[in-house]
């Protein structure tokens, strides 16, 4: 059997979308009929975090949703921040005028 941690893994995993940690459970307990301590997926969600080679990201406001960021999403060249800067500013520009 897989540990918890291990589970919402693999439900963030089946897709890029934002997920809360009520809906996260909900999944698990479809999937495999467990019933997890309330707090349990917020101690996976930390569990995972700290390993080196995930990157979940959660969004600021609430209901806090959490998504798991593939690795190479995870890490822009300098050139891409480059051409997002530009790309950002040409706007800003456009916005006001300026262009």
């Amino acid at each position: 059997m897989k540990s918890y941690p291990e589970l919402v893994l693999e439900v963030l995993e089946s897709d890029n979308t934002p997920r809360t940690a009520a809906v996260i459970e909900a999944v698990i307990v479809v999937n495999t009929g467990l019933t997890p301590h309330p707090t349990a997926v917020h101690g996976a969600l930390n569990a995972l975090r700290r390993r080196p080679k995930i990157t979940i990201t959660m969004t600021e406001k609430s209901p806090s949703k959490y998504r798991l960021i593939a690795a190479s999403e995870a890490v822009k060249t300098q050139a891409e921040i480059n051409a997002e800067f530009e790309r950002n500013l040409w706007a800003v520009r456009q916005g006001r005028g300026q262009a």
